[in-house]
């Protein structure tokens, strides 16, 4: 089957990329021939290079797609898109992203794209993040966060979505964070049940915050990969793709 996704979020730091590497990782010890690609990364510096969204996503598919290819733009400074690239001089270029995502497509029977940011986040001075979902024309989830802020973040990107009638496979909720108090259990709670009743699409988790993945990503990816969310999240994926296939 040839189909992909494209993973979204409702914020920037809800957990979008580890929503991605454990869904990528559960695909692919499936079976499944998977490409990655992450079209724009901001905040990478030399340092941070082996630790980036690309590099993990790759690492999670065991591919060896050029990294040209997995991540056509990447900038220093952790900004938008379109202002990083700025600061550096240089100009994102649709035609780039869409050469190296069609380039993957070609070479894998299942593509999963992460986007940068939210779906309005500039990516260059004429297209954001929703421009680019609808011109790789990918089904899409979106992440966002399990506790107080989640509901209208998460509502506002489906609003969004559905504006441009784009199809969402599944809203994923992550903890960013421990949840250590009576109040916080309680927020999340709230933000769950109500989600499951206004989102409109199957909603997924919340995924529990661990401490070893913070700590050994590659490591705590493993076990996550095959947790009942994730599990519930592939089927989501694999059937949207049988219906699309």
């Amino acid at each position: 089957m040839k189909y992909g996704v494209f993973i979204t979020a409702t914020d920037t730091g809800v957990g979008k990329t580890l929503v991605t590497a454990a869904l990528v990782s559960h695909l692919r010890q499936r079976g499944i021939d998977i490409g990655v690609m992450k079209p724009v990364e901001t905040g990478v510096s030399r340092s941070m290079r082996a630790r980036s969204d690309g590099t993990r996503l790759r690492r999670a598919a065991e591919c060896h797609d050029p990294i040209t290819e997995v991540c056509p733009y990447v900038f220093r400074f952790p900004m938008a898109p379109l202002s990083a690239a700025r600061a550096e001089q240089q100009t994102i270029r649709l035609t780039t992203i869409l050469r190296a995502f069609h380039a993957l497509c070609q070479k894998h029977d299942f593509v999963a794209v992460e986007g940068a940011g939210g779906v309005h986040v500039p990516i260059t001075d004429r297209i954001d993040g929703l421009d680019l979902i609808q011109r790789m024309g990918l089904p899409v989830i979106v992440v966002g966060r399990s506790g107080l802020g989640g509901i209208n973040h998460a509502l506002l990107t489906l609003h969004a979505l559905r504006q441009r009638k784009v199809s969402v496979i599944a809203l994923v909720l992550n903890q960013p964070m421990p949840v250590r108090t009576k109040i916080a259990r309680l927020q999340e709670q709230s933000t769950v049940t109500i989600l499951q009743r206004l989102a409109k699409v199957p909603v997924v988790g919340p995924i529990p915050y661990s401490s070893r993945i913070q700590q050994h990503w590659n490591e705590g990816l493993v076990p996550l990969a095959w947790t009942v969310e994730i599990m519930r999240l592939a089927k989501l994926v694999t059937a949207s793709g049988r219906e699309n296939s």
